[in-house]
């Protein structure tokens, strides 16, 4: 306690200069309620101020957490997405011995749309059936403390974005379940560098919660080999097991059919919705079907010779971001399934792609620190010593000379 409550040295905090700089700029949104948007941008600003003083290291990690927390829970229960009510509809015909899949649900908005999420959705969900969206809200945190953690060890972009970017902190509250999606795809992609085959078994996990999570697959496997595949497809054949017997295959195929279909009846956060303000209406709607087939070719030459993990994150986000925005329908609680991963390599990305960031991070004041002042001499260190020479008294060739340094020389 002494410790953390001790003055830190003085100098510029580099890396969090940038981290609180993109905060302050993410959390300046009217989206928020009046008292916690002044709150958060206010307290970002002092934290960042501060850290043009002093070496900061876990002052801001608390501060972002605390804003994090805020904000969704300023948000908490403003419900945009009816994917909650329809899992809770379908928990209850599961636990009541009913096939949840092949129809659509009045508690949909509007009615009718199918659940179309794997069976692993309803048993994430199955412990907060009174409201999935508290289960989100509990995710959301425990990431954002995950990116804490690695915040106060030198990566505190990744923190700073995930904790008030409006899309994210929206799709923690709003009733969709893309942020365990995203927790999902974390856990396989950080453990695919030592343990490629369990991570296979967790992307597989993912899959079977939603089906999107798949894009990762060709290149994990380019990756880790066709052991990871078998993985894969072990670990898929436990967690669809109630899908294959005794619901049926046929109908969560309906389901899908079904949810594609709702797809097409407005063009929102896609491509579509570009090309629907001029272009014929059925040359947006007909990107449904193209944007598989262009995610495909992606994923395909996109997985060829991969050597890294980084490539193996780069190369699925990309296939996920033409499968989800590529096509008629999207929307922004999509980013929640990418955003954790992204926020948990981000640093050490822009670090290397950007040597004058990297310099912000390790940027300090110190050379150009004030030094503290010497005691002066008592009077009694001057009695008896003699007058100093003046100027005058001294011959020009007995001055020292400035050295003269040729540029780039040290």
């Amino acid at each position: 306690m002494t410790r953390l409550l001790r003055i830190p040295p003085r100098g510029r905090s580099g890396g969090w200069l940038v981290a609180l700089g993109v905060a302050l700029v993410l959390a300046i949104q009217p989206t928020w309620p009046d008292r916690t948007a002044i709150g958060v941008a206010g307290l970002i600003g002092l934290t960042l101020l501060a850290a043009t003083r002093w070496k900061l290291r876990w002052l801001p990690v608390a501060v972002l957490v605390i804003c994090a927390i805020s904000l969704r829970l300023a948000m908490f229960g403003t419900h945009a997405s009816d994917v909650s009510d329809v899992t809770r509809a379908a928990l209850g015909y599961a636990t009541g011995g009913w096939n949840p899949y092949g129809f659509g649900y009045w508690e949909s908005r509007p009615p009718g749309a199918p659940f179309p999420y794997g069976p692993i959705d309803l048993l994430w969900y199955a412990p907060f059936a009174f409201d999935p969206t508290v289960l989100e809200l509990i995710v959301s945190v425990g990431i954002t403390l995950m990116l804490a953690v690695r915040a106060a060890n030198g990566r505190p972009v990744g923190l700073a974005i995930f904790a008030v970017a409006p899309p994210l902190v929206l799709a923690a509250v709003d009733g969709s379940n893309d942020t365990s999606a995203g927790l999902f795809i974390l856990g396989a992609l950080v453990l695919a560098g030592r343990r490629p085959k369990l991570a296979a078994g967790i992307l597989a996990l993912a899959v079977a919660f939603k089906p999107y999570a798949i894009a990762w697959l060709p290149p994990l496997v380019a990756f880790a080999g066709v052991p990871t595949l078998l993985a894969f497809v072990g670990a898929s054949i436990v967690a669809w097991a109630p899908v294959i017997w005794p619901w049926g295959i046929e109908s969560y195929l309906k389901s899908l059919s079904m949810a594609q279909a709702t797809h097409l009846r407005a063009s929102y956060w896609s491509l579509g919705a570009i090309l629907d303000s001029f272009a014929p209406d059925a040359v947006a709607r007909a990107l449904e079907t193209v944007r598989y087939f262009v995610a495909g070719v992606v994923a395909i030459y996109g997985s060829v010779r991969i050597r890294t993990l980084d490539r193996v994150i780069v190369v699925g986000t990309l296939v996920f971001l033409i499968a989800q925005f590529g096509g008629y329908f999207g929307s922004y609680v999509y980013l929640a399934a990418i955003a954790p991963i992204l926020c948990w390599r981000v640093d050490d990305w822009v670090r290397h792609a950007l040597p004058e960031v990297l310099h912000a991070y390790e940027a300090s004041v110190a050379p150009h620190m004030r030094l503290p002042h010497a005691e002066a001499p008592s009077p009694a260190a001057f009695a008896g010593a003699p007058p100093p020479a003046s100027i005058a008294d001294v011959g020009r060739s007995d001055l020292p000379r400035p050295v003269r340094r040729l540029q780039g020389t040290p």
